[in-house]
């Protein structure tokens, strides 16, 4: 969702705008305020440097949509990675709260033309829904095709490996024939607090033990999780492992 502030007079603007900023801005794609963006795509591109997916390579921040506007955040930016195989850096403010996902490009390589539609417009290759997928379903390539369609405006967006889907789940209801976006999706959770959980300990250290645990907050396929073991009521800490399931490092 996106909220873009035509050019009315000042007192409707600035309500537009004290709308716009109250809205959870964390489950937008990017955030409706003003705010230029130089500083955002150098820092963008110094995190790249430091890191070893992007280290060596001439990287810069691909053109973004002029329609979109960013207030100046009063924290430190942070940086990641969602989706390790595709060049999408996610950018995160936490004072005022906002995300925006960009894509770095190789500056030594010039961009292949893509085929465009009657219409004129450019065909890219998206991930496309073959059903009705509800918010909090886990994801398999399966349920998605691959397509072309023009996308404008999202072409920084849209997920086009699909390996990228394993062990995730959408964030939103998603129509069908629809383009799967980075913003759509989020790690899955695989164990959730009150659960319980089959634990194992000892494996490959000559032995093996397993127990039954009750999961004391949620977590996603490898992270550590807090549990209480349910027969003796300590509590432990163990490493997701799939759907339940964790081991004792």
């Amino acid at each position: 969702m996106q909220m873009l502030c035509p050019i009315i007079p000042d007192t409707t603007r600035a309500k537009c705008l004290r709308w716009g900023a109250a809205l959870a801005l964390t489950a937008l794609p990017f955030a409706a305020v003003s705010g230029p963006f130089e500083d955002l795509e150098k820092e963008v591109v110094q995190w790249a440097n430091t890191t070893p997916a992007f280290q060596g390579r001439n990287m810069r921040v691909a053109p973004l949509d002029n329609r979109i506007a960013l207030q100046n955040c009063q924290q430190k930016l942070q940086f990641d990675q969602p989706f390790p195989v595709q060049p999408s850096v996610r950018v995160r403010c936490s004072q005022p709260q906002w995300q925006l996902f960009v894509t770095l490009t190789n500056g030594a390589e010039s961009a292949s033309p893509n085929r465009t539609s009657p219409m004129g417009h450019a065909l890219h290759k998206v991930l496309v829904s073959k059903e009705m997928l509800k918010r909090g379903t886990l994801i398999t390539p399966s349920m998605f095709v691959e397509t072309e369609m023009p996308i404008p405006g999202m072409e920084n967006q849209v997920i086009v490996d699909s390996k990228l889907l394993m062990n995730m789940e959408l964030v939103r209801d998603l129509t069908p024939n629809s383009p799967l976006r980075t913003y759509d999706v989020k790690a899955a959770i695989m164990v959730k607090r009150g659960q319980e959980v089959h634990v194992s300990a000892g494996q490959g250290q000559g032995f093996l033990i397993t127990m039954r645990a009750e999961a004391l907050q949620d977590g996603g396929l490898g992270e550590q999780v807090r549990l209480k073991n349910s027969e003796s009521g300590r509590s432990l800490i163990a490493v997701i492992t799939g759907p339940n399931t964790a081991r004792i490092r």
